[in-house]
């Protein structure tokens, strides 16, 4: 989700900033109207600092956005992970990848994937022995 965000920005912003090219029939009045504009060419328009700045508040609350939810997931416990399993296999999974919850969770979720009917006690069980065949048995 991340990968996108700066590209998302910068089209929001380019989308934003893009001037509407209009050629309008001018009357007599509206020649007026530019001929004070061009006298004082220094009057800011009345809408460009306001979009401007809802743009860059929209793009910046978006941004501020994905940061916050891609952190909370990031740091969301797995529900397949290696807590669910008996403290027996816990121990013994954990005792293998020396102590390294993340590595063990990531075992049991990918096992848990590939055997969706299987319970966690399996799937530990199965990533023990796993890593004991691939260790040449110790």
């Amino acid at each position: 989700m991340l990968k996108y965000l700066p590209l998302g920005a910068a089209i929001a912003i380019i989308a934003s900033t893009q001037i509407p090219i209009e050629i309008p029939v001018l009357t007599t009045s509206d020649r007026q109207i530019q001929t004070s504009q061009l006298a004082n060419p220094n009057q800011p328009d009345d809408n460009s600092g306001v979009n401007t700045l809802l743009t860059a508040a929209l793009v910046g609350g978006t941004a501020a956005t994905g940061v916050i939810l891609a952190t909370k997931k990031a740091n969301k416990p797995s529900s397949t992970g290696v807590d669910q399993a008996s403290p027996k296999l816990r121990k013994r999974l954990l005792t293998l990848l020396h102590n390294d919850e993340a590595t063990a969770s990531r075992l049991i979720a990918q096992i848990k994937r590939n055997h969706p009917n299987q319970s966690t006690n399996w799937a530990a069980e199965k990533a023990i022995y796993d890593l004991e065949r691939d260790r040449g048995g110790r």
